[in-house]
């Protein structure tokens, strides 16, 4: 079975635990055993990235320099955390002047970045790594009459230059994958638009009205489930719906795609974390046909 390091970040294993176990579990079945890595720290993404881009260097390659010394390749969740470590390795391999000052300050702990380690997010592991006909392969409970919306998340595709996990403009990976496991993908408006997750820490009406609007541009098209591939898209798209201006019955259910791929490979429902999804996922899995 092949390994892989999972760098968990900070908010998956805190706030959406659910994401974590299925894609553990998952990726099990599909023949990768993901590690928890030990002795990190957060990535830096976005508030150190802003303040400090030293610090950001430092903080990133420090990550990167404890896989290589495991000699495996990091498995992301999270759409920041993967772009974070993607745009470090990136900076460190063509900037020798800041992989020089990294490595002195790395130093004091006996670490030292070389750039052998590969940052893969999710996306990049289950449609490159393992490949759609194995996954088809593994599908024994697809689902009948399901309409999915993807949600690719900012981070996750863009920039296209350095994180390479799909098309930033037309991405198809969770699309596909969803239609391997038996659901139709619809395309909806504002489909590759941002949750409005980062707005949170400066103006969370604003970030409310723009997750809003997304689930709103669902529903239009009869969508019956939100795929996701990021837990700060996957919270901020389930938490927007609890606000007056969304009524219960009109709330979508929002799901990681291990999730959902997970229900239909018949992997039993407590180690998918089902029942932590704030909003019930039970709608989803009634679409789910009796086993091949």
């Amino acid at each position: 079975m092949r390994e892989i390091l999972l760098y968990r970040g900070c908010t998956t294993p805190v706030r959406l635990p659910a994401y974590e176990l299925a894609t553990m579990n998952v990726l099990k079945e599909l023949g990768v055993k993901a590690i928890p890595m030990k002795d990190v720290t957060c990535c830096g993404a976005q508030f150190v990235e802003s303040l400090s881009p030293d610090a950001f260097a430092v903080i990133g390659g420090r990550i990167l320099a404890l896989a290589e010394d495991e000699e495996m390749d990091i498995l992301t969740l999270c759409g920041a955390c993967s772009g974070s470590l993607k745009i470090t390795k990136h900076n460190l391999d063509n900037d020798p002047g800041l992989r020089r000052k990294v490595n002195d300050t790395l130093a004091e702990e006996g670490l030292k970045y070389t750039g052998k380690t590969r940052v893969l997010h999710l996306l990049q592991i289950l449609a490159q790594e393992i490949g759609y006909d194995e996954i088809e392969r593994h599908i024994v409970r697809p689902y009948n009459g399901l309409k999915i919306a993807a949600h690719y998340g900012c981070h996750v595709t863009r920039p296209f230059e350095i994180v390479q996990v799909d098309d930033p403009e037309n991405p198809t990976i969770i699309d596909r994958l969803a239609e391997i496991a038996g659901a139709e993908a619809v395309d909806y408006p504002g489909k590759t638009r941002c949750c409005g997750g980062p707005m949170l820490a400066m103006d969370t009406t604003v970030a409310t009205k723009i997750g809003q609007e997304k689930i709103f541009n669902v529903g239009l098209v009869g969508a019956n489930v939100i795929l996701t591939a990021c837990e700060f898209c996957d919270l901020q798209l389930t938490q927007c719906q609890f606000d007056e201006a969304i009524k219960p019955s009109k709330r979508i259910p929002v799901m990681p795609i291990t999730q959902f791929l997970g229900a239909a490979m018949g992997i039993d429902e407590e180690r998918l974390g089902f029942e932590m999804n704030r909003i019930s996922p039970d709608s989803v899995l009634e679409a789910l046909q009796e086993g091949r």
